[in-house]
């Protein structure tokens, strides 16, 4: 197995993992209004899927990292299965109200508790001494994003959000098959990596994991208050978009212009965190969330909305993978699997209260109320992360306790 084809392998996957957020995510606002919830139930039924993924994600990824008979990748292939079958059913059958939320709070709770595990495939690698970019590899779950949005935009202008479930469907049976045909690199481990499934099947529990990293715990508050914003512009942006005037096919074109605009960040990551420390962009993309969030606030029309989609090549496409190698940096082997799950928990912990608290708030008080939420909760996100960073001394391995 050369690096090029794993590199290309696990692209792949990375590819349609974020594609299947566009049908899923991206527009469940569209798919949902047209089913005739509410924007206060369009929040609630993606908040529960929030609130179960948060209980998946930690707990799976301490399970990844203890087991020692089931590889990593076994654990994505059972859990792209179910999700298949229920975005299936909801394309197939006329279903009630409760059954579409049943199934939609499902399969996207698994598609978020999946995210850590793909990000750890890739570390897997790296780790196992394949020079695997994951700059590269996530940079292009942004370009089949960025094709994807901009398509079912034009499709929706003359067709049915009906059809979404199905195309999420499809990509799940793609990510299936790709993850089942990965190569197993642990078919045979040297007897240093046989220690650290041994270690791993002995580590300690979340409370100890939480105590044995200090100040991490106010890293994830931190970056959880930062993605209520986050949540509450991509769950909502048709919502945002409307007063401007903005049809589907604008709304398309902003998700396309946001997930271009991460390109750079994503493939130029590799080469930029051996010059930048991680826990340095990680602070850094956390203060232009607020910059990005007075954007919107301040936005009068969709071009304004589009200049704020820009900056999302310096907000989330840092914060993501400075996440990413700052765990990896920080944990020990035993919890670099658990440490992702608790990182992409926090992220999801604020898609919970920014689904919730904007649907609440389009509802009750109309858009710029909400965006005002948005601003307030960017701040307080940003000074936590930087509070947090700070406590390390500018060092990562210094939040480790002694």
């Amino acid at each position: 197995m050369t690096v090029k084809s794993l590199t290309a392998h696990i692209a792949s996957i990375q590819a349609f993992y974020w594609m299947i957020f566009c049908p899923l995510y991206s527009y469940s606002s569209v798919y949902l209004l047209h089913k005739g919830f509410s924007n206060q139930q369009i929040g609630w039924v993606l908040a529960l899927n929030g609130i179960l993924a948060v209980i998946l994600q930690p707990w799976l990824g301490a399970l990844a990292d203890r087991s020692r008979r089931l590889p990593l990748k076994g654990f994505i292939v059972i859990l792209a299965f179910f999700p298949i079958l229920m975005l299936a059913a909801m394309a197939y059958f006329s279903l009630n109200w409760l059954w579409i939320s049943f199934f939609y709070v499902l399969a996207l709770a698994i598609t978020q508790t999946l995210q850590p595990l793909i990000n750890s495939l890739t570390f897997e690698c790296i780790n196992a001494g394949y020079a695997v970019s994951y700059g590269f590899t996530r940079a292009m779950g942004s370009v089949a994003f960025a094709i994807l949005s901009s398509l079912i935009g034009l499709w929706l202008n003359s067709h049915s959000p009906d059809s979404l479930p199905l195309l999420a469907a499809i990509l799940f049976v793609v990510i299936f098959a790709l993850v089942f045909f990965f190569p197993n690199l642990g078919a045979h481990r040297t007897p240093e990596q046989l220690h650290l499934a041994a270690e791993r099947e002995s580590s300690a529990p979340s409370g100890s994991f939480l105590r044995r990293y200090k100040g991490f715990l106010l890293l994830i508050l931190g970056v959880a208050s930062i993605f209520i914003f986050h949540n509450l512009i991509n769950l909502y942006l048709v919502q945002i978009m409307a007063p401007l005037g903005a049809q589907d096919s604008q709304l398309g074109l902003a998700l396309t212009i946001a997930a271009l605009c991460e390109l750079p960040a994503f493939f130029g990551f590799s080469f930029l965190v051996r010059r930048v420390p991680a826990h340095v962009l990680l602070g850094l993309a956390g203060i232009l969330y607020v910059v990005r969030s007075l954007l919107f606030f301040f936005a009068t029309s969709v071009w304004m909305i589009n200049l704020g989609q820009v900056v999302q090549g310096v907000t989330y496409a840092l914060i993501i993978p400075a996440s990413v190698y700052y765990v990896d940096h920080l944990m020990k082997d035993a919890d670099k699997v658990k440490g992702q799950a608790w990182m992409t928990g926090g992220m999801t912990l604020g898609s919970i209260l920014g689904s919730v608290a904007g649907g609440w708030m389009l509802d009750r008080f109309g858009v710029h109320p909400m965006l005002g939420l948005g601003v307030a909760t960017a701040v307080v996100g940003s000074l936590l992360v930087v509070w947090a960073l700070r406590l390390s001394a500018a060092r990562p391995d210094a939040l480790m306790a002694e």
